[in-house]
C-alpha cells in the first residue's frame, strides 16, 4: 500500500514551494500568476513571454506580478514545479510499501522517464535546453538550493531503503545525486526511442538497469 507519510510529505514540500502563503486572497493571486505563467512559457517560449504577457493573462498590474516574484526566471522554475505537482499523483507506485525497495526505486525511475515527457517544462529543463540552463543561473542560489533539496530527500531516503541502511549517509548522498543526473540525462529517449521503440519499454530497460547498478556496493 502506498506509504501516506513519505506522498504527502513530498506534496507537502512541493505546496509549500510554490504557495508559501496561507490559504486566501494572496495565494489565490500567486497562484492565478503562477497558472498563467506556465501556460505562457509552454505555449510561447520562455524569452518569448514577458512580464507584461504574464500580467495581462493573471489580470494583475504588472507591480503585482514583482510581489510575488523576483523576476521572470523565479517564475519559471516555479513553473517547473507546478508541472511536477500536476503529476504527483501518478507517482504512487513508487510509494507503495507493499513492494521492496528496490522495485520501488525502479518505478521511481521509471515513471520518472515517462513523465517528464508529458511535462514540457520539466523535458526541457533536462534536455540541454541552453535557454533553460542559462535562465536557471539567474535564479537565486538559496532557491536552486531548495529545489534540489526536496528532488533528492525523497531519492536519497528511498536509495537507503533498497541498501538496507548500510551505506553511510554521504555515500547514500552521493549516489542520489549521481541516480538524478542519470534519470535527467536519458529523460527524452535517445536514440532508440527516436527510431520507433515505445517509451514505456525504453523506460522499463533503463530503470532495470540504472537500478541494479546504483545500489550495488561502492568499489
Amino acid at each position: 500500500m502506498t506509504d501516506p507519510t513519505d506522498f504527502l510529505e513530498i506534496a507537502r514540500q512541493i505546496d509549500a514551494f510554490i504557495k508559501p502563503e496561507a490559504e486566501g486572497r494572496q495565494a489565490r493571486t500567486r497562484e492565478r500568476i503562477l497558472r498563467a505563467a506556465t501556460e505562457l512559457f509552454v505555449a510561447y517560449g520562455y524569452r518569448k513571454t514577458s512580464i507584461d504577457d504574464i500580467a495581462g493573462a493573471a489580470r494583475v498590474a504588472k507591480g503585482t506580478v514583482y510581489l510575488y516574484y523576483g523576476n521572470k526566471a523565479e517564475l519559471l522554475l516555479h513553473a517547473i514545479a507546478l508541472q511536477k505537482q500536476q503529476y504527483l499523483i501518478e507517482l504512487a507506485p513508487a510509494f507503495d510499501h507493499s513492494r521492496t525497495p528496490q522495485d520501488r526505486l525502479r518505478e521511481m525511475i521509471r515513471l520518472g522517464i515517462v513523465l517528464s515527457r508529458r511535462m514540457p517544462l520539466v523535458q526541457r529543463s533536462t534536455s540541454g535546453d541552453h535557454e533553460i540552463e542559462e535562465v536557471l543561473r539567474e535564479v537565486d542560489a538559496q532557491t536552486i538550493a531548495q529545489v534540489n533539496e526536496m528532488q533528492m530527500a525523497y531519492v536519497a531516503r528511498l536509495l537507503d531503503a533498497a541498501t538496507a541502511g548500510e551505506w553511510p549517509q554521504e555515500l547514500v548522498e552521493k549516489r542520489a545525486e549521481v541516480l538524478i543526473d542519470l534519470m535527467f540525462a536519458v529523460a527524452n529517449g535517445g536514440r532508440l526511442v527516436r527510431e520507433g521503440m515505445p517509451l514505456e519499454e525504453y523506460a522499463e530497460v533503463v530503470a532495470g538497469v540504472i537500478a541494479r547498478g546504483i545500489v550495488e556496493p561502492a568499489g
